[in-house]
């Protein structure tokens, strides 16, 4: 799998993070960042233990982290449960957003590793 493979599948935008970050191997070293980020485990932590105010501030910065590398489809869901969870309450907005996100999240990380592992045993493919 290329990293425009792995941006295709995923809905992401792969033209403007490949014009900001310059190069794959730059993407491909962000995205292995992503792994290893606590935001989503923080908004998960918070969650469940609906301490809104810490699920607010872990989602605002996976948001950022999401939308700066243009992981699109998750960052929006990611900025739709931050909007959810800016009045730091519970409403019936914030379970199907987090739902969303956790299902998306898991998608993502699955293509990321795939890709990272495709990286690591044969060299990163130009798309």
């Amino acid at each position: 799998m290329t990293v425009k493979e792995c941006y295709e599948c995923l809905g992401a935008d792969y033209e403007d993070v490949s014009c900001r970050l310059r190069s794959e191997e730059r993407i491909l070293k962000f995205l292995k960042m992503v792994l290893k980020d606590t935001s989503f485990k923080d908004l998960c932590n918070a969650m469940e233990e609906q301490d809104y105010e810490k699920a607010f501030r872990a989602v605002h910065t996976l948001k950022g982290v999401l939308l700066n590398l243009g992981l699109t489809v998750q960052g929006r869901y990611a900025a739709a449960l931050t909007e959810a969870l800016r009045g730091r309450q519970e409403n019936e907005e914030i379970k199907p957003l987090f739902t969303q996100l956790v299902s998306s999240y898991g998608e993502m990380c699955s293509a990321i590793k795939e890709l990272a592992e495709t990286s690591e045993t044969g060299g990163i493919q130009n798309g």
